[in-house]
């Protein structure tokens, strides 16, 4: 099964000859849509199967052993953040330049940088448009705010057109598979029908999702183990400083559902790691087992939360894999 990047690193090659349109629907993963005349294909996503993780492969066109932002949590400097809001588990946004700089928020050429370099114009719509990640990754690129979908219309003229709409996997996280997700998939159905009736000539159409989530019967309190916190997401976490056995042992003792391995025996983090990957996470991983999550000990627990139902960021194939579907005009 072909990489999701590999996909990513064709752009260039496409825009020589079309236009591209790219729908981002978080949390997409195999779930179906019924659209006519389109091409699908499978992918698979990137590991861990999360947002963060996504989105900085697809700004960078790196895998995550080579950017090394990981998961949803993560270690920074003397406290844990969460990416890409660059926000503390105390609820404080980092001001750039302030706590934070450019280099450490995204120290790479962005895509939309690389596009504008080739000669290439690009357009940006996402409700998120005022964020210093947005605004760090789509620098050289038009950024247009988004709070429904049909503001995306009149489309800017562009030679890349990125759309990101996180409707389902909000909807996936906090009801799963209810009345409002069949209805939000007909509606997202409905639009890029009419996407597809309004591209310019001599463009494609690209529809995708970055992840896919699995159904969380229950969740696991990760323990601190020698005074060191667990960081990560819903199905993923690391512990850094930390021998395997170490971990495995307490997991083990805890009856944890999980698998405990070393940063290096995942399949796509052979070969050299970033340091980012260690230093901002570490090298014992724990991956939860089908229907089971994750808790952190420094989440506050504030009633019920909105993340107990769909999760992800583990190895099944509800997350691990996306559609990918494909309309030419």
């Amino acid at each position: 099964m072909q990489s999701v990047l590999k996909f990513l690193n064709s752009f260039f090659e496409i825009l020589e000859e079309k236009r591209i349109i790219l729908f981002i629907v978080d949390g997409l993963g195999i779930e179906k849509l019924k659209l006519k005349k389109f091409k699908k294909n499978v992918y698979k996503t990137v590991f861990p199967s999360s947002t963060p993780t996504f989105f900085y492969s697809f700004h960078s066109l790196l895998p995550p052993k080579d950017h090394g932002f990981l998961e949803w949590y993560m270690r920074f400097k003397n406290t844990i953040v969460t990416i890409p809001q660059w926000k503390t588990i105390d609820g404080k946004f980092l001001e750039l330049e302030k706590d934070v700089k450019k280099k450490e928020i995204f120290p790479f050429k962005s895509l939309s940088e690389i596009l504008h370099k080739k000669g290439f114009t690009s357009v940006y719509y996402t409700p998120y448009s005022d964020s210093i990640f947005t605004k760090l990754t789509s620098r050289k690129s038009e950024v247009v705010k988004i709070d429904f979908l049909s503001q995306v219309f009149p489309l800017r003229e562009a030679d890349f057109t990125f759309i990101y709409w996180p409707s389902i996997d909000t909807i996936l996280h906090e009801r799963f598979k209810d009345e409002a997700f069949s209805v939000e998939k007909k509606m997202i159905n409905f639009f890029i029908e009419i996407l597809k009736k309004k591209l310019p000539s001599h463009s494609v159409l690209f529809v995708l999702g970055d992840h896919g989530l699995t159904k969380c019967e229950k969740r696991f309190l990760l323990p601190s183990i020698e005074t060191v916190y667990p960081v990560g997401g819903g199905r993923v976490a690391f512990y850094k400083g930390l021998e395997k056995t170490i971990v495995e042992k307490v997991i083990k003792k805890r009856k944890i559902p999980a698998t405990v391995l070393e940063l290096n025996e995942i399949e796509d983090f052979q070969g050299k790691i970033n340091k980012r990957c260690y230093e901002n996470f570490g090298e014992a991983v724990v991956i939860t087992k089908r229907s089971f999550g994750f808790k952190y000990p420094f989440e506050v627990q504030k009633g019920k939360r909105k993340w107990d139902v769909g999760s992800h960021g583990g190895l099944t194939k509800e997350e691990n894999q996306i559609n990918i579907w494909v309309y030419e005009k």
